[in-house]
């Protein structure tokens, strides 16, 4: 009687074990092996088997990277792969071993999203961030803005020729606008013939949106100033997610009324890094001053704000003034002759662009 020899079932099932210090893939053995070294010991693997095949196969483990935004921050944590190393060098996970190869792996590198960047001649010079007078430095400004993040970077490379210093004055006013000093302002400008600059508070522009679409229709510069005005802590030593916000919220306020903000003063005049890279990246420049009356003082007098940007004034000069935030009665009472004597000097009055 003959009897039918069982069929032997080809393995399909591998397993990986540990003996005498050497890996050993067990497979069907219809197939050829390989000799490779895994994480610094010998092992045999099924002829064909990829990189990414091996590395799966015997649980190779490393740290992934970040993705770092255009600043250097964290943008999304652990999302860049480990690398796979073959013979000591990073290889695609479908390249097919061979014997005598060397497999590992090793801890991601933290990479930075894609970044497109524009260069910007400026042989005019452009000025200075923060902004301090009308001074120009000739040179090339460098704009990195991240693919994701959306984050912008601007660097200035100064080409070393001489800075420029119109003869003009910028006035600026503050704190507004208010619905009984911003009018009286403006009409006083209006009849001296003087373009200036208006730093507007985001949530006095929400209550009197008028007033700020009066000053965008009579020829001044309008910018941020801020949603809240926060003064306690100082601006600058805000946390970084507060300060973004104050800084997106009065833009944000202004554009709904159809104004472009492109400049931006910290209340109080505090600044920092932080603060500038922030305003930066919102796409605005920080404008501080060089000349201030402290018209805010309780009790100045008109004669005593006269007096005070008079004796600073110079060609390039920045003058801060209020036309929000208290009694400004003496602010409007000095303009005047504020401006007769800038004139006199022969200075122009120019807005801030």
């Amino acid at each position: 009687m003959l009897h039918r020899a069982k069929k032997l079932l080809p393995s399909v099932v591998l397993a990986v074990v540990a003996a005498v210090g050497t890996w050993v893939l067990v497979g069907g053995n219809d197939h050829a092996t390989l000799t490779v070294t895994i994480a610094g010991r010998p092992a045999r693997v099924p002829d064909g088997t990829t990189l990414g095949g091996a590395v799966s196969m015997f649980g190779l483990h490393a740290n992934a990277g970040d993705l770092l935004d255009v600043e250097g921050n964290v943008l999304r944590p652990a999302v860049v792969p480990p690398a796979l190393l073959l013979n000591r060098h990073v290889a695609p996970r479908r390249t097919r071993l061979r014997s005598g190869d060397l497999v590992d792996v090793a801890d991601a590198h933290n990479r930075r999203e894609p970044v497109s960047r524009q260069i910007l001649h400026s042989p005019g010079g452009i000025p200075s961030d923060p902004q301090f007078t009308l001074a120009r430095t000739p040179g090339t400004e460098v704009v990195l803005e991240g693919a994701l993040s959306h984050k912008r970077v601007v660097s200035f490379r100064p080409s070393g020729g001489r800075q420029t210093v119109e003869r003009a004055v910028a006035l600026t006013f503050d704190d507004g606008p208010s619905p009984r000093y911003t009018p009286a302002i403006l009409s006083k400008l209006r009849r001296l013939h003087v373009p200036a600059t208006f730093f507007v508070v985001g949530y006095l522009a929400d209550l009197y949106p008028a007033l700020v679409l009066r000053e965008e229709r009579a020829g001044m510069t309008v910018g941020n100033h801020s949603y809240n005005h926060p003064e306690v802590p100082p601006f600058g030593e805000l946390p970084q997610a507060l300060m973004e916000d104050e800084i997106s919220l009065g833009s944000q306020r202004l554009s709904r009324l159809g104004v472009d903000p492109r400049l931006f003063r910290p209340p109080g005049g505090s600044s920092s890094p932080a603060v500038v890279r922030t305003v930066e990246m919102s796409g605005e420049r920080a404008v501080l001053w060089s000349v201030d009356p402290a018209d805010w003082h309780p009790g100045v007098t008109a004669k005593q704000i006269v007096e005070q940007v008079l004796k600073a004034v110079r060609p390039g000069s920045i003058v801060i003034l209020h036309d929000g935030g208290g009694d400004r009665s003496a602010t409007v009472a000095a303009l005047p002759a504020i401006v007769r004597g800038i004139r006199r000097r022969g200075l122009r009055l120019v807005a801030m662009r």
